[in-house]
């Protein structure tokens, strides 16, 4: 039953990082936590790095693009945030010990987003289109930030709150884009 065994390993290391950073768990605090031998734990993840990043790409950020569109993608980051704040202290928890893991994971489904959206409003020109990726790479950075920042700062403000001023710099672009203009 590699499934199970590997889902009570997610699981535990979860329980675990609900507890303390992950810079103080250990794979022999898992494995006895769990129940399985450090061979069968081996079997499944390399470390307890590669355990927590199979946790990000199948659980958390696995579906966070899927059916977003140009008129709901506020909604499911939203969506994304409140679920971060369910699981507050194991967030805060991975940020303390390996913000970097979280990241990159983040990173890939923002960048995902946004090089959707820019490809189609770009594609009007060839010229205009190659610069899609910078621009997704420039929004990527900046969302990551913003909600890498809110988290590591105690999520203090709603996931509502934050999304709408996530959701306002995106609409506002336009008038921000002419306002450099006319003052060049």
């Amino acid at each position: 039953m590699p499934g199970f065994t590997r889902q009570i390993i997610l699981q535990t290391l979860t329980e675990l990082m609900n507890e303390k950073p992950l810079s103080k768990i250990t794979v022999k605090d898992i494995v006895e936590r769990c129940g399985v031998n450090r061979n069968t734990f081996y079997y499944h993840f390399q470390d307890k790095y590669e355990l927590l990043s199979y946790i990000y790409l199948h659980e958390l950020f696995a579906d966070i693009t899927k059916g977003v569109n140009y008129d709901n993608w506020y909604e499911r980051l939203e969506g994304f945030l409140v679920n971060m704040l369910k699981d507050k202290r194991f967030y805060s928890n991975t940020l303390k010990s390996n913000e970097k893991i979280f990241e990159h994971y983040l990173f890939r489904s923002m960048h995902k987003l946004f090089i959707r959206f820019f490809y189609h409003a770009v594609a009007i020109t060839r010229k205009r289109s190659d610069k899609a990726k910078f621009f997704a790479d420039f929004y990527s950075h900046g969302y990551c930030g913003i909600i890498i920042d809110w988290a590591t700062g105690g999520m203090r403000e709603t996931p509502h709150d934050v999304m709408l001023k996530m959701r306002e710099l995106a609409y506002e672009n336009v008038t921000i884009g002419e306002g450099f203009r006319q003052n060049l």
